[in-house]
Formats: C-alpha cells, structure tokens, sequence
C-alpha cells in the first residue's frame, strides 16, 4: 500500500470529491484522468449502483452533450451508437467499446481488475478534455 501521492494524480484526487456516485443513468457524462491528461467518456450503462460500463466519448459528440444541473448527459439517440462497439473473441476491441468500472472504497471509479489508485480513473457527470502538451 502507498504512504504518498504522485503530483499528476492531485488533480484528479481534488476532483473525486466531485464524482456523481448516486442516481447515475446511461449517457452521463464523465472523464477519464490519465496522468495530466484527462479524455471525455459516457455511461453507456448502468450495472448496479457501484457497477458501470462506461466508454469513450466520439469526438462527433462531444457538442451534442446537454449540461443539466451541473451534469453533462448525451442524448439517447446517440447513446445508442456505442452499444456496436464490442470486444471480438481474442479480447479486443474497439476504441469506443465500453468497459466496467467499480466504484471502489476510497471514492474513485476503477476499472474492474485494477487498483485502488492505478491511473485511470474516471469521475462521473462532467466532461472535460485535455492533454498535457509538455509530452
């Protein structure tokens, strides 16, 4: 277990607090952070309460998102373009194919499989884009 923080996670560790973690529905919003870099992502479903399947945004629809109360959601009728994207038999799989994410102890939305704080995390309801340009 970590006694400490890396300071490309701080960002994501101060949003956290932010992340929906309650009454989430298929096409919320949310954004994955990957180091400094953080990449627009949507619920494309709902699993359980603390189980999700979550995929990445097309860039074709990022202006098609709807900010209601603070919370970005993408209408149905693109929602429904993700659920062509899907994993082959050899366990690959498209860009926008969707994933699971667990919503984990310390607060943070995982995908199923990895740690408590591996990078990749995604926070749910708003989305933001960015990539760090110092790479």
């Amino acid at each position: 277990m970590r006694n400490w923080i890396h300071y490309n996670e701080l960002n994501e560790v101060m949003n956290c607090k932010s992340s929906v973690k309650n009454n989430i529905v298929p096409g919320m919003g949310a954004t994955m952070y990957v180091g400094s870099d953080r990449y627009p992502m949507v619920v494309t479903e709902v699993i359980s309460p603390k189980k999700v399947k979550v995929a990445h945004l097309m860039d074709s629809h990022i202006d098609k998102l709807i900010l209601k109360d603070g919370t970005h959601i993408l209408p149905e009728e693109y929602l429904k373009e993700y659920k062509n994207f899907t994993k082959d038999e050899f366990g690959f799989c498209s860009y926008y194919a969707a994933d699971v994410y667990t919503l984990r102890k310390n607060g943070r939305w995982m995908k199923a499989g990895e740690g408590l704080w591996g990078t990749g995390s995604i926070h749910i309801g708003y989305v933001d884009e960015y990539r760090d340009p110092s790479f």
